[in-house]
């Protein structure tokens, strides 16, 4: 093995170069038994309290065998050992030696690593040498690495659990790029679901990557900050808004421009709390600040030798304006990501007098503010709705209070939202990952209502992210508004944390989103913060009545289901909101490929369809006024959501896309399962093989059974991620990239798509799978925190750190829609949840070093399948489980609950299409007037369950009957309505016919002409 010193992997933009200021050390060579070379560190007697760190790069070799990853630091003693040889681990528990750290995978590949050992078991020990250590388990391969940082110094003191926000390091999820994400986070400060996020900022003039941990350092390989931000971003990709910028300058003028202002920092000398932020810049400026919901407050306190004093007000580009008048800055930025921007008003002041002008170079509206004293607090709020309620913001959070008084008051609410998860016997780096997930789970969505009122009497209201501007001003309504949530991440795990975890408030973040239905008629699919054209699936349709079905109590139940039931069954007329490809897909039964992501949007369908059915059929018996339409709404559409067998093709045994005229997209030779793209969303054919969360049992008949479910998963998880097929993408996309480094076959956990799929296990008999995998991803796929990672792929809005928790917890809410969760694997020997708004519940486990369910009981009683209702774990005391080294027969006897017993047969209409007839082509695109009668045959006699109607513009139907015949002359009443209607034009509205029978001939007559786009009849 040989090693170089210079340089580091890849260029200036890429993953960078080293993590201080010396070169990072290369090592290289050919496999071949283990091999060493010594660092020339050195060091001494080893202390109470020390620990070894470093950061290690393996580069990925071509055949994929990661022999770069079989590396370890190891300390060799002058008595002789090792350290490698004491039992000594990393801090995930990992076995410290290269072998270990290799048969671990917790060693990303092309990325930085952060390793840190304990050395309390070498305490007196000398160092007589620092080796690098390679021993790969293969002979005559190549292998390159990086190694840097090389420390042996005191551990930091271990937190005591007084204060929970202590354990977040709001960097979690920053050292990431468009390119590669490890979570592709910002570093807020903020409230919980708060107003405004605060963030600082490596580029002050972009709205997506705004802060990157490890890139674009300068010539000394220091990190530098452009400026510290009020931020709303829910999202890299989809984009910041209304970001407005401040920061402090040293220099003698107050420099605009944002890269001749950036200052150098360590992120040693950076604090990154949810409650708390400062860091201290290289030429000796302290920067503080605190949050409240709608601002913050600002400490600078410049060093004495300062050349001046400024600070500069900016934002990303000349949408904006700021002044200063008798201590006040006032002003407005408009900016950034579209969907919904309105423009945000800011109300400022400063402890200090202030000379106020044009900065120094930069954007042409950057102002600055310079003072005379080395301390200037700044205490600004926002508004999204004028200057004045900026102002009144202010006074309602910031007038008359202190900088600690403003961040204990966030401390207090962090801890009081971070306490609803205690484990017992947790490491300090698991209680990091615990308190960071619920951290970031409380981030979002997001508040839009501002208190017009007093604190003592607060009346809401907020500026309409989803109406149109009225001469260039938002429409300001009364009420609470809730934004930035992109339903097709989140349904599955977050919004089922939130109604787990915070019951009260899921029912106010649910209103909140309903509001957006009041006034737009829609809820966003990816609310950032109005209606963006993005992603597949209405899943705030799951999402809310999942949490409905769990006992939230929604302000407005019914409400909330119409606006899920409009996405169900309206044909939108804009592409940013609505289903698409529903003008066909409503009537086929499935999105045909003419639609982009035809297969996704046809199986995310299923998913809402089926929570809507089943909130549909609870609602009946609390509304029944309504109950007789609901329970028909409820019948077709648990129905409808069977139809997932329409996409299965047994020919490959795989889902695939069908071409507008129902024949497959492609032939078993075309067909390739690793293939990108195409009629999948960010994924390929395997991680949408299991998709039918809702109905596992029946998805099991579709590959013969549970055992054949199982083949099925073993072989996803046995077949390679090679991120080379890459499909219809015109390049190989970051999600490929993770999906490999996940090192799981094709379970690309990276990405939402497959989160719930090694808990299919649970369906074919083979729970102990579910057990291993899951616990796999626990310890090997939330790594790095401490260097900015922690995620293995983008943590949107608080799904992946929800994946964690409930997984850590034992429970996975599989089926969103049912109320229950499925079985795995707890993480601590004990954890007491207590939501807030509910009773606690005590979890505990006994041998948790291993992952295998040996027996479970709940209060004392067995629970012997691998599912518990939402309602038993709300009334338990205790769940206990007992874990063992082998795999047991638990949870094998019994299938957990599922939609179907076997392959459903799905909803199809027994009308033959006929293209001439615009009320029976299949597509609502198309009407027809009709006087008073439509008449139809079968080819044969047929027995239907429903029949549908669908409106158009204008003259919907509100009295009818409907009749049947076996010979076209003597003719049956099979319904007959009066006083129906269609709340929305092109509505499809389904009606259960009271006694099938088997007729050839229907017809349907009506007392006044109507139009109609469409009319089936369902079997």
């Amino acid at each position: 093995m040989i090693l170089e010193t210079g340089g580091g992997p890849g260029g200036p933009t890429s993953p960078r170069a080293g993590f201080s200021s010396i070169d990072a050390v290369r090592y290289g060579g050919t496999t071949g038994g283990r091999q060493e070379a010594s660092l020339s560190v050195t060091a001494g007697l080893i202390e109470p309290g020390q620990r070894l760190r470093y950061k290690v790069y393996p580069e990925l070799d071509d055949r994929l065998a990661y022999d770069a990853t079989y590396v370890a630091v190891d300390l060799v003693f002058t008595d002789g050992s090792r350290l490698s040889e004491l039992g000594a681990q990393d801090q995930y528990g990992y076995a410290f030696d290269a072998v270990g750290q290799g048969l671990a995978k917790v060693l990303y590949a092309d990325q930085w690593n952060d390793v840190q050992v304990s050395l309390e078991v070498a305490v007196g020990k000398t160092v007589a040498d620092v080796v690098l250590t390679v021993d790969a388990p293969t002979s005559g391969s190549a292998f390159v690495g990086w190694i840097d940082d090389v420390e042996i110094g005191a551990a930091p003191a271990p937190l005591d659990g007084s204060d929970l926000a202590a354990y977040v390091d709001t960097r979690r999820g920053t050292n990431a790029s468009f390119a590669f994400s490890r979570g592709n986070t910002l570093p807020i400060t903020a409230w919980p679901n708060g107003f405004n996020f605060i963030t600082p900022v490596t580029d002050a003039s972009t709205y997506r990557w705004a802060y990157e941990y490890h890139r674009l350092n300068n010539a000394d390989n220091l990190t530098e900050l452009q400026g510290l931000t009020f931020s709303h971003q829910p999202s890299p990709w989809m984009g910041d808004r209304d970001q407005l910028t401040i920061m402090p300058v040293t220099a003698e003028t107050p420099l605009g421009d944002q890269v001749a202002r950036a200052a150098a920092f360590s992120h040693g000398d950076e604090v990154a709390r949810p409650d708390f932020y400062s860091v201290r810049f290289t030429d000796g400026l302290l920067a503080e600040l605190a949050p409240t919901d709608h601002g913050a407050i600002f400490r600078f306190t410049f060093p004495a030798d300062a050349a001046g004093r400024h600070l500069v007000i900016d934002t990303i580009d000349e949408n904006g304006a700021f002044g200063y008048d008798d201590g006040v800055l006032t002003g407005w930025v408009e900016n950034g990501a579209e969907a919904g921007r309105t423009r945000m008003f800011c109300y400022g002041v400063f402890s200090a007098p202030a000379r106020f002008g044009p900065a120094d170079g930069g954007r042409a509206n950057a102002r600055a503010a310079s003072f005379d004293v080395d301390e200037v607090t700044l205490r600004i709020a926002t508004s999204f709705i004028s200057v004045e309620q900026a102002r009144h913001n202010l006074s309602l959070e910031l007038e008359g209070r202190s900088f600690e008084e403003i961040r204990q008051a966030a401390n207090e609410i962090w801890n009081e939202r971070l306490a609803v998860i205690r484990p017992e016997g947790a490491t300090e780096p698991q209680l990091r990952t615990v308190y960071g997930n619920l951290y970031r789970l409380n981030l979002y969505p997001n508040s839009h209502f501002e208190n017009t009122g007093t604190a003592e009497a607060p009346s809401y209201a907020y500026a309409s992210p989803v109406l149109p501007a009225v001469e260039g001003q938002a429409v300001v309504r009364p009420g609470k508004m809730y934004v930035n949530s992109g339903f097709w991440d989140t349904y599955r795990t977050a919004w089922p944390a939130y109604a787990f975890l915070y019951p009260t408030l899921a029912a106010e973040l649910v209103d909140g989103f309903v509001q957006q239905y009041r006034d737009g008629g829609w809820i966003a699919r990816w609310s950032s913060p109005g209606y963006a054209d993005c992603m597949t699936g209405t899943s705030s349709d799951v999402s809310f009545a999942d949490a409905y079905l769990r006992g939230v109590e929604l302000a407005d139940p019914l409400t909330t289901y119409d606006a899920g039931l409009r996405n169900a069954t309206v044909v939108p007329e804009a592409t940013e909101v609505g289903r698409k490809g529903a003008t066909t897909g409503f009537f086929n039964g499935y999105v045909s490929n003419d639609t982009e992501e035809s297969v996704s949007w046809s199986l995310e369908a299923y998913l809402n369809d089926f929570g809507l059915a089943a909130m549909a059929a609870q609602l009946a018996e609390v509304f029944p006024e309504r109950s007789e339409q609901l329970r028909e709404e409820s019948a077709y559409l648990y129905r409808r959501s069977q139809n997932y067998v329409l996409l299965f093709d047994p020919a490959i045994n795989f889902f695939q896309g069908r071409r507008p005229d129902g024949s497959f997209a492609r032939t078993p030779e075309e067909f390739d399962p690793c293939e990108w793209g195409g009629d999948f969303t960010e994924t390929d054919g395997w991680n949408f093989a299991f998709h039918v969360a809702h109905d596992p049992r029946g998805l099991a008949g579709l590959y013969g059974g549970p055992r054949g479910l199982e083949a099925k998963l073993d072989e996803f998880f046995a077949t390679p991620e090679l991120a080379t097929k890459k499909g219809t993408y015109d390049i190989v996309i970051h999600e490929m990239l993770e999906a490999q480094a996940v090192r799981m076959g094709q379970f690309g956990f990276s990405n939402q798509p497959a989160h719930h799929i090694a808990w299919m296990y649970n369906y074919a008999g083979a729970p102990h799978k579910t057990q291993a995998i899951v616990r796999e991803v626990l310890d090997r796929l939330y790594v790095g925190e401490q260097i900015g990672q922690g995620y293995p792929g983008d943590e949107d809005n608080g799904e992946m750190s929800a994946w964690y928790l409930f997984a850590a917890l034992g429970l996975y809410p599989l089926r969103v829609g049912a109320p229950e969760y499925t079985i795995g694997s707890p993480l601590f020997p004990r954890v007491t949840v207590a939501p807030l708004g509910g009773s606690p519940l005590v979890i505990t486990a006994s041998n948790v070093e291993h992952p295998y369910v040996q027996e479970l009981r709940v209060d004392g009683k067995p629970l012997p399948v691998a599912s518990i209702t939402d309602a038993a774990v709300q009334s338990a005391s205790v769940v206990e489980f007992v874990l063992g080294s082998e795999p047991s027969d638990w949870g094998t006897l019994e299938s957990p609950p599922s939609l179907s017993s076997e392959v459903p047969v799905p909803l199809v209409d027994l009308i033959p299409a006929d293209p001439s007839n615009p009320l029976f082509d299949n597509t609502s695109a198309t009407s027809a007037s009709v006087d008073s009668v439509v008449e139809w045959s079968l080819p044969s006699p047929e027995a239907a369950a429903f029949y549908t109607l669908t409106s158009a513009a204008t003259d919907a139907p509100s009295t009818w009957r409907l009749e049947a015949s076996l010979d076209g002359i003597a003719w049956s009443v099979l319904d007959e309505r009066t006083d129906e209607t269609f709340p929305w034009s092109h509505q499809l509205r389904p009606f259960q016919i009271p006694t099938p029978a088997p007729y050839q001939h229907y017809r349907l007559t009506f007392p006044a002409p109507v139009t109609l786009t469409q009319i089936e009849l369902l079997a």
